[in-house]
């Protein structure tokens, strides 16, 4: 099953101190390139999540954003510091009992006063970053994936009805071969004809070279291969792998056939048919941009 480049996903976990949101969108491009916009923290996890990608993606632009919300570099625990409280109190003490100053050191005062709470942080390591970024880029990738396999799925119903279209073409340009042939054996033999009854001429060698331009005429082999062409395009987009870069390849095959048909094919019937099928592959190759 055949796989769109462009695609979407999103994941968002909440833990005790986070709210992590994972988003991945992708585009075209020709080959895979990943980039990660995340906060400094997770810095040295950027290979990390660059492998993670590539396990799964094969080609395409690839941005993958990380937003936290709440603490982002740390984990945070609040500590009172009992030795300088009590010494605040023992002054306050001091200034009433001393100094004839009145009054309470109440719980608001107190908390205001400089470094009676200890910050006590526990800095962020690789593995427990990891370990909280992993399971939302998994998820986000889980549903970016899906979004590409149905955009693929959609793309491949659309290819193959075109592709039948030029098969079709096909057979209405194999059925017109065998008259177009004759016609100009029998245009060339009159007017053969016409001038044999003036000049002398090698009648076995004109006839050969009537034969040899009619054959020249007759685009069956063109349309075998065309539809030999079809039939890998639809094998492939119809296989399990990646098919991006071969479904291009065939696709220009099929563009030089009927290249080839539109030249020989001397007839007003198969040139409608020619213009058809150019139409048809070029509204195929617009799509095939698109898969992976």
């Amino acid at each position: 099953m055949i796989s769109s480049m462009t695609g979407f996903g999103r994941a968002d976990v909440q833990n005790e101190n986070l709210r992590i949101r994972v988003e991945i969108r992708s585009v075209n491009h020709r080959f895979l390139e990943v980039s990660i916009r995340a906060p400094k923290s997770f810095s040295s996890l950027e290979h990390r999540v660059q492998e993670l990608v590539q396990k799964r993606v094969n080609r395409g632009k690839v941005i993958l954003t990380i937003n936290l919300e709440g603490d982002r570099d740390s984990v945070v625990s609040l500590q009172l510091n009992e030795d300088l409280v009590n010494r605040y109190r023992e002054i306050g003490d001091d200034l009433r009992a001393n100094h004839g100053v009145s009054g309470d050191l109440d719980l608001a005062t107190l908390l205001s006063l400089p470094n009676t709470i200890i910050h006590d942080s526990e800095e962020m390591t690789d593995e427990s970053g990891w370990a909280l970024i992993k399971p939302p880029i998994d998820e986000a990738l889980d549903s970016f994936i899906s979004m590409r396999i149905r955009e693929g799925a959609a793309l491949a119903t659309d290819l193959l009805s075109r592709v039948e279209e030029i098969r079709s073409a096909v057979d209405r340009v194999e059925v017109l071969v065998p008259e177009v042939v004759d016609k100009i054996k029998t245009r060339l033999q009159n007017r053969l004809a016409d001038i044999s009854n003036d000049l002398e001429y090698n009648k076995f060698r004109l006839e050969s070279e009537i034969t040899i331009l009619a054959d020249r005429s007759d685009v069956t082999e063109e349309c075998v291969r065309l539809r030999s062409h079809c039939e890998q395009f639809q094998k492939s987009l119809e296989g399990s792998k990646p098919a991006g870069r071969k479904l291009k390849f065939i696709l220009e095959e099929m563009h030089r056939e009927v290249n080839t048909i539109g030249s020989k094919g001397q007839n007003t019937h198969i040139s409608q048919e020619v213009i058809f099928m150019k139409e048809e592959v070029e509204k195929i190759r617009e799509q095939v941009l698109n898969i992976e």
